[in-house]
């Protein structure tokens, strides 16, 4: 994605807020100026700052912060997603748990 801004930016900025972090990635900046129609009949020329964007927001505890900080150019296109646990995971391992006790019961009985 791609911003603009009127002031040069940070290759990253974050804001810590509670138990979150927003972060702010602004690389490979390009300059330029834009014309627009003023209030009277000329026109304003204003300069810009272009930067390809991204921002990340998500808990403190669970963002790669320093490796952010350390290389921004490959977090463009992060985007920060809860892991939950699948309850699938918990199912199977249920069901590898019983086969286990299965298989040690008919183990012992034939040792009997």
């Amino acid at each position: 994605m791609k911003a603009r801004f009127s002031q040069p930016q940070l290759p990253v900025k974050t804001v810590a807020a509670g138990d979150k972090t927003y972060i702010f990635i602004c690389l490979n900046e390009t300059q330029g100026t834009e014309s627009y129609p003023d209030m009277g009949e000329g026109q304003t020329t204003e300069a810009y700052y272009e930067y390809d964007y991204n921002e990340i927001v998500g808990p403190t505890n669970n963002l790669p912060l320093d490796d952010i900080q350390a290389h921004p150019e490959n977090y463009l296109d992060y985007v920060y997603t809860e892991q939950k646990e699948d309850p699938e995971d918990d199912r199977v391992k249920n069901l590898e748990e019983q086969v286990n006790s299965i298989l040690n019961a008919i183990e012992r009985g034939m040792n009997s």
